[in-house]
């Protein structure tokens, strides 16, 4: 994990297998982007194993919730993946997902580890260079020296999404594809607005 800090702010870039997990089982499910979770597929070709049933709007309405409660909880604090998940899945009343994710659970772990290495070994290339931009963007709002009491923490999520966009969730958790990482330009298009949002005083 990468973080930095300054007056007022701090920020954190990782990536989460949990998300990671949940977005597997999402392209699984047949639950398309646009009604769920970030608007974008995986950059990978993920075969929909559950051609659309009477299954598929539970698992939409259940995959959702799941996505909320991950991207509130701090996501960057739990970057591995969770070996209780189905039992987790279960107890907390996402009965239809569980069963999916039993069904494939060794796949979707293997996907978020990959991508976990892959972040561990490449996000060097990229990752400071897109901290040190988003810090200049926070001097630039005025974050830096504003009298706020409160310090505000800024989680940056890297998934492998098909497209280079981000969202911003829950306060101040942004879910960001690879390749918008990669990209300079895109980056700051994307987070600049997001910072007005995250601190409107600025």
């Amino acid at each position: 994990m990468y973080s930095r800090r300054g007056n007022n702010w701090s920020l954190a870039i990782n990536t989460n297998q949990n998300m990671l997990m949940a977005l597997y089982l999402r392209e699984l499910s047949g639950v398309h982007p646009a009604e769920a979770g970030p608007n974008s597929k995986l950059a990978s070709n993920i075969k929909n194993r559950n051609i659309e049933d009477d299954s598929h709007g539970q698992l939409k309405q259940e995959w959702s919730s799941w996505w909320d409660s991950l991207t509130t909880a701090a996501p960057a604090d739990e970057p591995s993946a969770n070996e209780e998940l189905i039992r987790r899945l279960e107890d907390e009343g996402y009965p239809a997902l569980a069963r999916l994710a039993r069904a494939h659970y060794g796949q979707a772990t293997v996907f978020a580890q990959q991508h976990a290495q892959d972040f561990a070994e490449n996000s060097g290339q990229y990752v400071p260079q897109r901290m040190d931009e988003l810090e200049r963007i926070l001097i630039d709002h005025g974050v830096e020296h504003e009298s706020q009491s409160c310090r505000q923490e800024i989680q940056l999520i890297d998934v492998p999404l098909g497209e280079p966009r981000a969202w911003l969730t829950g306060t101040a958790t942004i879910v960001a594809s690879t390749s918008l990482l990669r990209d300079s330009k895109a980056f700051q298009g994307f987070i600049q607005p997001m910072v007005t949002i995250i601190f409107p005083g600025g």
